[in-house]
C-alpha cells in the first residue's frame, strides 16, 4: 500500500498492483473523455454533474468509497473536482515513483556489497 495526499487527506491504495495501475490509467482516460462529452450538454448543470461524477467515480475506484468521501466531503463543485483530478494525475510522479526509486536504491546498496 502506498500513502498519497489528495486535498489534504491521506489515502492508501495498492498503486503498484498492475490491476490497480491499469484502473488508474484507464480511469483517467475515461474522465477526460467525459469532460469532452460534457461540453456538448445543452444545460451547464448537466455538464457539471457529469464531470464531477466522473472524478468522484475515478477516485472511488482507486481508493474505495470511504476514502473518497474523505476527499470530497458532503458536497463538491467542478473546480474542486478539477483540482482533485490534477492531483490524481500527479500521484505516480509525486508519490509512487519516489518510493520505488528509494526502495530500488536500498536494494542496490544492500546487494552490491
Amino acid at each position: 500500500m502506498i500513502e498519497v495526499v489528495l486535498q489534504g487527506q491521506t489515502l492508501k491504495a495498492n498503486l503498484l498492483n498492475p490491476e490497480v495501475s491499469k484502473r488508474y490509467e484507464d480511469g483517467f482516460d475515461k474522465v477526460v473523455k467525459t469532460f469532452n462529452e460534457a461540453a456538448k450538454c445543452e444545460r451547464g448543470s448537466d455538464g457539471i454533474r457529469m464531470q464531477c461524477q466522473a472524478v468522484i467515480d475515478y477516485v472511488t475506484d482507486i481508493f474505495g468509497e470511504e476514502q473518497a468521501k474523505k476527499v470530497f466531503g458532503e458536497s463538491t463543485d467542478l473546480l474542486e473536482c478539477m483540482d482533485i483530478l490534477e492531483e490524481m494525475y500527479d500521484i505516480y510522479e509525486k508519490h509512487v515513483t519516489p518510493k520505488v526509486t528509494e526502495k530500488k536504491q536500498e536494494l542496490i546498496d544492500r546487494f552490491s556489497k
